[in-house]
């Protein structure tokens, strides 16, 4: 019965839970000021959102039992006006969700720098520089669940980015979690719509092609409009 359970599960309630719940969310965090805003914050904007979600999935639920289970007229129609009381709250959320990603979405798109804008200091090409690395290889994104590092990914002490914050870089040639490294800046990922720009840095004397870097940091960068700055 357990196995049967497990098995109705992941067939029917986890596509739909990740389908309703998961994907919106985690789209919407991506493409908003959502990401930005403080942890307690976004806990709370989630929760209300799970719980007014779980309320319409037991109208949906309960009222379709109603209507079709229960023989009493009267309960049929509590479970049809149930019913489209739910699947009105569904739509109602699956198009805001859809129009809010799509206006932000365009909003980002007219936030791209000019060409003759801000660019990236190609002084730091070549560089030795320092690494602490924060986000092993093989761990999960801090916010995004669904998002793995297939590299190191860390920051550089002592310089600051567009953020204000320390620059972050990726590690490329190392193969096993890190939790430092010392290394040169081979590329730098210049984001078009957005404050900072992403270091590469790779062991001294190797020179991963572009093809190379951008494989693995697209998990993170197919989120940007980006160039890649090499000398």
């Amino acid at each position: 019965m357990q196995i049967l359970l497990e098995i109705l599960f992941r067939i029917i309630a986890e596509p739909i839970l990740t389908l309703l719940f998961e994907k919106p969310l985690d789209e919407l965090e991506q493409s908003t000021k959502l990401s930005r805003m403080p942890k307690w914050c976004r806990i709370l904007i989630f929760t209300l959102i799970c719980l007014v979600m779980t309320c319409v999935l037991f109208l949906i639920v309960f009222g379709t039992i109603l209507l079709i289970i229960v023989e009493v007229e009267q309960d049929r129609k509590n479970g049809l006006i149930m019913l489209l009381c739910g699947l009105s709250g569904l739509l109602v959320y699956v198009v805001t969700v859809l129009i809010r990603i799509n206006t932000d979405k365009r909003r980002n798109r007219r936030r791209v720098k000019p060409a003759g804008g801000v660019r990236p200091d190609r002084t730091a090409l070549r560089r030795l520089v320092h690494v602490v690395v924060d986000r092993q290889l093989g761990s999960t994104h801090p916010k995004h669940s669904n998002i793995v590092y297939p590299v190191n990914y860390g920051f550089v002490p002592g310089i600051m980015g567009g953020d204000g914050e320390a620059q972050d870089a990726y590690i490329l040639g190392a193969d096993e979690p890190l939790s430092e490294f010392d290394g040169v800046v081979v590329a730098i990922i210049h984001r078009l719509d957005d404050d900072e720009d992403k270091w590469v840095v790779a062991p001294q004397g190797v020179s991963p092609t572009d093809e190379e870097i951008l494989g693995k940091t697209e998990f993170q960068e197919k989120y940007f409009h980006i160039e890649l700055i090499r000398r």
